[in-house]
């Protein structure tokens, strides 16, 4: 059964290969959802598009008439919208003694004007009874040495989807945000290379506080947010751990 047959979908975040935005549009299409995919790197995007039967638009989340865009080019393409889902976003290490004005401008401008920009533009033109999910962290919650100034902008981005909530009740829309904990992508997998860090080692610093036994996965993200975007989920303004129940015994809180 294909629950989000005649939905349309906006996937925000979903041009790197085996990300969570590739993830979460591949399983709303795979529910029926005619999905709209969007980010930067439009051949990755138009790849995309073509293997779900959806459409692609290239935006960057940080600027707001470019987000008004695509949610005019889903309409004008589709004919309305249901859904929204915002999975971009940039974690730039950097201790609190090196923090440059620069650095902290960048994580807001994506973390949290990001997510108000997307919130605002689809909000306005989604059909009542809709879903909006943005994703933050874990770090926003549990804090991570070196990542504060993503960390604190994720946070931000929290209490403004909770304020949306409140303010969009006339449309019934269902606000939310999904709080992954660590996920076994090739980026994170990059960066802490760039870092010098050690993969395996860190992943079970994470494996041995998780309940579950194991790191999260794209799909187990996209499996979540398939539950937030449904008819049936009776809940707004939430932010919503998905964690593998790491979140109960507290997440490692340093990379190094």
């Amino acid at each position: 059964m294909q629950e989000l047959k005649g939905k349309v979908a906006i996937v925000m975040g979903a041009s790197t290969a085996g990300g969570l935005g590739e993830a979460t549009a591949r399983r709303l299409a795979k529910e029926g959802a005619t999905v709209v995919v969007s980010g930067l790197g439009a051949e990755h995007l138009d790849k995309l598009a073509r293997e779900l039967g959806g459409s692609a638009f290239e935006a960057d989340i940080t600027d707001r008439d470019q987000v008004r865009a695509l949610v005019n080019h889903a309409i004008s393409t589709n004919g309305s919208v249901h859904i929204g889902v915002n999975l971009a976003g940039s974690s730039d290490r950097m201790a609190i003694s090196d923090m440059t004005e620069e650095h902290l401008l960048k994580m807001t401008k994506i973390n949290y004007f990001g997510s108000v920009w997307f919130v605002q533009q689809v909000a306005e033109r989604i059909v009542d009874g809709g879903a909006i999910v943005c994703t933050s962290s874990f770090a926003a919650y549990d804090p991570v040495s070196g990542l504060t100034g993503y960390a604190t902008a994720k946070r931000a981005a929290d209490r403004f989807i909770q304020a949306a909530a409140v303010e969009y009740r006339h449309k019934r829309l269902r606000i939310n945000s999904i709080i992954p904990s660590t996920i076994d992508t090739s980026i994170l997998r990059k960066a802490m290379s760039e870092y010098g860090l050690e993969f395996d080692s860190f992943a079970k610093t994470v494996i041995d506080v998780t309940p579950l036994g194991r790191l999260a996965r794209p799909e187990d993200i996209a499996s979540m947010i398939l539950m937030m975007v449904r008819d049936e989920y009776f809940e707004t303004g939430q932010n919503l751990h998905c964690s593998g129940g790491n979140s109960l015994l507290g997440h490692p809180r340093s990379l190094a």
